[in-house]
């Protein structure tokens, strides 16, 4: 855990809630079989394994950006990233990406009235339909093991990244996109665990799919 600075404390408290959400990922599908993970419940949606691909490349998108902020603030750079739709082709389903640039300058404007919680309010409870960008689009029918791994490893990669950094003040680090607004490090860490607790509940309803069992962890939370 980040205890080094006082400035640190905002990051260390989303650094841990990103790595209890991934700590739920990996409960909740603990045990799984291959097979279970390749189900498809529907056309056009995803398997469990697909999921879980999906919060790892979406993870390593967030980590590259954390990433090229510290670089831009070693070399004395303003530490911001300001990001477009070329950049990150997210949108709201339905909506043609040809068309994506033209809501470039009302979303942002839009966005610097939302607030961060209400953002993630809204990623986490699936409330708008959202079709992931293209650096995020999973690989189908991975092995179970290479899957959980990559989860375990990739956290630690996220985590390693901070913890080679201390010295530097990450809420004086920003990234803006034009649907998913600005964030400083620690919002975006809180915006990741957002994104990855709306994939849990996807997780939940494949699994009901499968008539798996619902449980229950030690704070009352359920998860599949």
């Amino acid at each position: 855990m980040i205890t080094t600075a006082t400035h640190l404390g905002s990051l260390a408290t989303s650094l841990d809630e990103f790595g209890a959400t991934r700590g739920h990922t990996l409960a909740m599908t603990n045990g799984l079989t291959q097979e279970q993970l390749e189900f498809v419940p529907a056309p056009n949606r995803w398997s469990i394994g697909e999921v879980l691909d999906h919060m790892l490349r979406a993870e390593r998108v967030n980590r590259e950006q954390v990433a090229q902020l510290i670089q831009l603030k070693r070399e004395g750079k303003r530490p911001e990233l300001t990001l477009t739709f070329s950049d990150l082709n997210i949108s709201v389903a339905g909506l043609p990406r040809s068309l994506l640039p033209l809501f470039e300058a009302p979303l942002t404007l839009i966005n610097t009235i939302v607030p961060d919680s209400l953002r993630n309010y809204l990623t986490r409870t699936r409330v708008f339909p959202f079709r992931n960008p293209d650096a995020a689009t999973p690989y189908a029918r991975r092995p179970a093991a290479e899957l959980r791994n990559d989860l375990i490893a990739s956290l630690q990669a996220t985590r390693t990244l901070f913890q080679d950094n201390t010295d530097l003040d990450f809420e004086q680090m920003f990234v803006q996109h034009p649907l998913l607004g600005r964030y400083d490090v620690p919002g975006l860490l809180r915006f990741m665990s957002a994104h990855e607790q709306r994939h849990q509940s996807q997780i939940i309803d494949v699994k009901r799919s499968l008539r798996l069992p619902i449980s229950t962890d030690c704070c009352g939370a359920r998860y599949a």
